[in-house]
C-alpha cells in the first residue's frame, strides 16, 4: 500500500494456482491489461492504448532489473518468444504509469518486472513434461541450490514445439486462394535457456531465447497459403552485478552488461521470396547510489551509459538488396529520485530522469507521489508523471526508393498522466482498490504519405487524451479459498480526429476463484468479458465472454503433480483486431484448447 505509484504483484502461488504458461496469459488477470494474436506475435493493451501495427514499444518489460525490450523496433515480447518457464518466477511486478524518470525510453504506460527464484527456493531439481491441442508439446527443466560455500545457482531450460490449427480466413475464401484455408502454417518453435549465479555480492545472470513463428494470415500482401512464410526472433544477453550496503545508511549498486537481438522474416510472394532482417548489439553500464539522510529520507542518484554498436535493418530478394544499414548510436542518463516522509501518515516522492540521444536529442521526464494514510487501513495516491519514447531505428531510417523515406528530424513521443488511487483494507479478507486516471500523448509517430514525392514517411502527427475508471477487489478467505474481481472502463481518442482509437475495448471485467478440493487438489476458474474494439477498417469485433479452468494436484508423495488447463472452456468463437499488414479485419483467437502437464521434483 505504501509504494508511490499503482502497483500489482503476481506471485509465484498465483501462477501455481491458476495454470499461467506466458506472460500475456498472466498479464490477462490484471485490472487495465487485454491482449491480442494476430497468429505472429501476441500484443498487450493497457488503459485502452495498443497500436495496430505497432509493436507494444511504450511498455518496458525487465527481467531482474534488466531491460528485455530490443534496441531496432523498442519492442518487449510476451508469448511464447519470451521463452522464460513461469516455474522459475518468484513474482511479476507491474508498476502502471509513466516510468521513464526512472527507466528511459519505452516506460510511457508500464513497467512489468520479472523477479526469479533464488536457487535456494527451488533447491533441487525440477522437470516437467506437458502436452495438449493443437499438437502441443512442451518440456522444462530447472536446478537451484545454495552451496556451503555461500554460491548460489539457479539454471533453467524450456523448448516447446507446437503444430498450430489449420485456420480458415473468409476474406481469402476463393479457389485461387485455397478456399480461405491457411495449412500446417501455425506451427511454433522455441526455446530457452537462463542461468543466475550468485556469490557474495556479485549476481552474474544470462539469458538465451530463441522463436519461430509461422505466419498463416497472408500478412504484407504475402502469398497466401503459401509454405515458407515465418519469423525468426532470438535475444540474448549477459549481466555482472554487484551490490553492497557500504554503511548502515549507504548502498551501492554497479552492474555492466552486453545484449543481443536478431530478427529475420521470411515472405514468399507468387514469383519471388522477399526477407527482412534486424541485428542489434549494445553494451552499457549503471552506476546506482542510495542514501538515507535521515530516518524519513531516502535519496538515490544513478547514471546509465548505452553504447548500441550495431543496430541494422535489411531486406532483401533473391536477386536484390534494396536496404541495409547500420545506425549505430548511444546514451548518456543521469537520473535522481528523492523519497521523503513527511508525517507519519504522509510521503512525497519525486523522481527526475535525463536522457541524452546521439541521434535525437535529449529528453527529461519528471514524476512525483503524493501518499496519504487518512487511516491505517486506507490509502490514497496521488501521481504524476511524464514520459517518453525515443523514434526507433525503423522509424528514423528506414528508405526504400519507390516506396519510402527515413526522418531525421522525428521527435521523441511524449505521455502525461495524472492518477489518484484509493486503497482500502476492507477486512482481515478482503482489500479493495479504485483508481481514476487521466493521460494525454503528444507528438505521436503515425505513417503517412508525404504529398511532394508521394513517399511514406514516419511523422509526428498525432495526439492522444484518455480517461478511465478501475476497480478490484481482492479476497484471500478461509480454507485457502482465494479470488478476485476487477473492472476497468476506458476511452481513449485522437484528439485531432475526435474519435474513439482502435483496437480500444470500453469495458473489461475479470473474475478468478481458487479453491481446494479435499486434500489433494485445488481447482480454480477464469471468467473474462470485453467489449468491442474498431478494427483498422473501422469495423467492430463482438464482445466476448471467456472461462478458463485449471485443475491441478497438491505435490503427492513429496515430488509428482499433475494438472490440467482448459481454455475457452465453452468454445467461443471470437476475432480480435488485425493490422495495416492483413486484408482481415479482425484475426480468430484460440477456440476451446487443453493443456494436460506433469511435474516432478527431485
Amino acid at each position: 500500500m505504501e509504494a508511490p505509484a499503482s502497483v500489482t504483484i503476481i506471485t509465484s502461488e498465483d501462477i501455481e494456482r491458476y495454470g499461467y504458461r506466458t506472460l500475456d496469459e498472466i498479464l490477462m488477470s490484471v485490472r487495465g491489461f487485454y491482449t491480442r494474436n494476430d497468429r505472429n506475435y501476441v500484443y498487450v493493451g493497457l488503459r485502452g492504448f495498443s497500436r495496430l501495427t505497432d509493436y507494444d514499444n511504450r511498455i518496458l518489460v525487465l527481467l531482474d532489473g534488466h531491460t528485455l525490450n530490443e534496441d531496432i523496433y523498442g519492442a518487449p515480447s510476451f508469448g511464447t518468444d519470451l521463452g522464460i518457464d513461469p516455474n522459475i518466477i518468484e513474482r511479476v511486478e507491474i508498476v502502471r504509469g509513466p516510468g521513464s524518470a526512472l527507466y528511459g525510453t519505452g516506460a510511457m504506460f508500464a513497467i512489468i518486472n520479472i523477479i526469479t527464484k533464488k536457487g535456494n527456493i527451488i533447491d533441487g531439481l525440477n522437470l516437467r513434461a506437458e502436452t495438449g491441442s493443437y499438437g502441443r508439446l512442451q518440456g522444462s527443466v530447472a536446478f537451484g541450490k545454495k552451496f556451503n560455500n555461500g554460491i548460489e545457482i539457479l539454471l533453467s531450460g524450456l523448448w516447446g514445439d507446437i503444430k498450430g490449427q489449420d485456420l480458415y480466413f473468409k476474406e481469402y475464401d476463393d479457389p485461387s486462394t485455397s478456399n480461405g484455408w491457411a495449412k500446417n502454417l501455425d506451427w511454433d518453435k522455441y526455446y530457452c535457456g537462463l542461468a543466475k549465479i550468485t556469490f557474495a555480492d556479485f549476481t552474474l545472470q544470462g539469458l538465451i531465447t530463441s522463436r519461430e513463428k509461422g505466419i498463416p494470415t497472408g500478412a504484407w500482401e504475402m502469398a497466401f497459403n503459401a509454405p515458407g512464410a515465418k519469423s525468426l526472433d532470438e535475444r540474448r544477453f549477459i549481466e555482472l552485478k554487484y551490490e553492497n550496503k557500504i554503511s548502515v545508511d549507504k548502498h551501492i549498486m554497479l552492474r555492466g552488461y552486453f545484449d543481443h537481438y536478431h530478427y529475420r522474416g521470411t515472405y514468399p510472394y507468387e514469383d519471388i521470396n522477399w526477407f527482412d532482417a534486424n541485428d542489434g548489439n549494445w553494451l552499457g553500464g549503471e552506476l546506482q547510489f542510495y542514501w538515507d539522510i535521515r530516518s524519513d529520507n531516502r535519496l538515490t542518484v544513478g547514471t546509465e551509459y548505452q553504447d548500441h554498436i550495431r543496430a541494422d535493418y535489411r531486406n532483401w530478394d533473391e536477386d536484390t538488396t534494396y536496404f541495409d544499414n547500420n545506425f549505430p548510436f548511444n546514451i548518456l542518463s543521469l537520473y535522481l529520485q528523492d523519497e521523503y516522509q513527511l508525517m507519519e501518515n504522509l510521503s512525497l516522492t519525486f523522481s527526475i530522469r535525463h536522457d541524452k540521444y546521439s541521434t535525437v536529442g535529449s529528453s527529461t521526464t519528471p514524476r512525483g507521489a503524493i501518499v496519504y494514510n487518512p487511516l491505517k487501513s486506507g490509502t490514497i495516491k496521488l501521481l504524476y508523471g511524464e514520459a517518453f519514447r525515443a523514434p526507433n531505428i525503423y522509424e528514423v531510417h528506414y528508405e526504400d526508393p519507390d516506396e519510402a523515406k527515413g526522418n531525421p528530424a522525428l521527435k521523441p513521443e511524449k505521455i502525461k498522466t495524472l492518477e489518484v488511487v484509493w486503497e482500502q483494507r476492507l477486512s482481515n479478507t478482503l482489500f479493495g482498490i479504485v483508481a481514476l486516471y487521466n493521460y494525454e500523448i503528444t507528438n505521436l509517430i503515425d505513417q503517412t504519405i508525404d504529398p511532394s514525392d508521394s513517399l511514406s514517411q514516419f511523422q509526428n502527427l498525432s495526439k492522444v487524451k484518455a480517461k478511465g475508471l478501475e476497480l478490484e477487489l481482492n479476497a484471500r478467505l478461509k480454507r485457502g479459498v482465494q479470488g478476485y474481481v476487477n473492472y476497468i472502463f476506458q476511452n481513449a481518442e485522437d484528439a485531432n480526429l475526435k474519435k474513439k482509437l482502435t483496437n480500444s475495448p470500453s469495458h473489461i471485467m475479470k473474475i478468478g476463484l481458487t479453491y481446494p478440493l479435499m486434500k489433494y487438489f485445488y481447482a480454480s476458474a477464469e471468467l473474462q468479458y470485453e467489449t468491442e474494439r474498431i478494427t483498422v477498417y473501422g469495423t467492430k469485433t463482438d464482445p466476448y465472454f471467456l472461462t478458463n479452468v485449471y485443475l491441478s494436484t497438491k505435490l503427492l508423495f513429496n515430488h509428482l503433480k499433475f494438472s490440467l488447463l482448459v481454455r475457452n472452456l465453452f468454445d467461443v468463437n471470437y476475432s480480435l483486431p488485425g493490422g495495416f499488414e492483413h486484408k482481415q479485419h479482425a484475426i480468430p483467437q484460440n477456440g476451446q484448447n487443453f493443456t494436460v502437464a506433469l511435474k516432478y521434483r527431485f
